[in-house]
C-alpha cells in the first residue's frame, strides 16, 4: 500500500520568514491604530491563515509583541555598531553610541512608542523581556563604553544606568512632545555624558 505524501516539514527558515511575516502585518496594524488593535483572529485574517497557525508559531499576542521589541532592539543596536566603526577613541564612541541611541528613537517614532509606551502589557511580560540576556546585551554596549571612558570601575553601574535612563528621556521629549523648542538632542546628550562621567571633552584615555 502506498503511503500518502504529507506536506514536507519546514525549514527553520521558512519558520523564521513566516514568524517575521506575522510581525510584520502586527506592527502595521499597531502604526495605524495601536497595540490593542493588535489580536490573533486579526492577523490570521491579514495574513490569510488559520487563527491556530498563529499560535503554531507565537504562544500569543504578547509573545508577538516581545519579537517586536526584539526586533526593533536588534535594529538600533545594528544602527549603533555601525556607527561604532568610524570612531575609535572611547570619548568619540560613547559619544557616537548616545547619538545613534537618541536619532534612532527620534527617526522612528512608532518604535519607540511600541517599546517604551506599549500599553496593555503587564508587568511580567516586561519583566520577562527586560531580564534575557539578549536583551540585556542591547544595553550592556553602554556599559562597556562608559568604562572605557571611566578611569573608576565603581562608578560604571551608576553612570551607566544614568546615562540610559537620561537617553530615554530625551527621546520621550522629543517623540512626545514635538512642538516645543528643544535644544539640538547632540547638545543635549554633551550635557548629559559631561555630567555622568565628566569631564567628557578632556578625556584623553585610549
Amino acid at each position: 500500500m502506498a503511503k500518502t505524501a504529507g506536506r514536507p516539514p519546514r525549514s527553520e527558515s521558512d519558520i523564521a520568514q513566516f514568524r517575521s511575516k506575522i510581525a510584520k502585518q502586527a506592527l502595521v496594524i499597531y502604526r495605524a491604530e495601536g497595540f490593542d488593535a493588535v489580536s490573533i483572529r486579526r492577523l490570521a485574517k491579514e495574513v490569510g491563515c488559520a487563527p491556530m497557525t498563529i499560535y503554531a508559531h507565537f504562544q500569543g499576542k504578547q509573545d508577538i509583541l516581545r519579537y517586536l521589541w526584539a526586533d526593533v532592539l536588534g535594529d538600533m543596536s545594528d544602527e549603533i555598531r555601525e556607527r561604532l566603526e568610524l570612531v575609535t577613541t572611547p570619548v568619540d564612541r560613547l559619544k557616537m553610541a548616545a547619538q545613534t541611541f537618541v536619532s534612532y528613537w527620534v527617526a522612528h517614532p512608532d518604535h519607540f512608542r511600541l517599546v517604551f509606551m506599549s500599553n496593555d502589557v503587564t508587568r511580567a511580560d516586561v519583566s520577562t523581556f527586560i531580564m534575557d540576556d539578549k536583551t540585556l546585551a542591547h544595553f550592556r554596549v553602554f556599559a562597556d563604553l562608559v568604562q572605557a571612558v571611566l578611569c573608576d570601575d565603581s562608578n560604571v553601574k551608576a553612570s551607566t544606568d544614568t546615562l540610559i535612563s537620561g537617553m530615554i528621556g530625551i527621546s520621550l521629549c522629543l517623540n512626545t512632545i514635538r512642538d516645543y523648542p528643544w535644544t539640538d538632542a547632540a547638545m543635549m546628550i554633551d550635557g548629559l555624558l559631561k555630567c555622568i562621567v565628566p569631564p567628557i571633552d578632556s578625556a584623553t584615555k585610549s
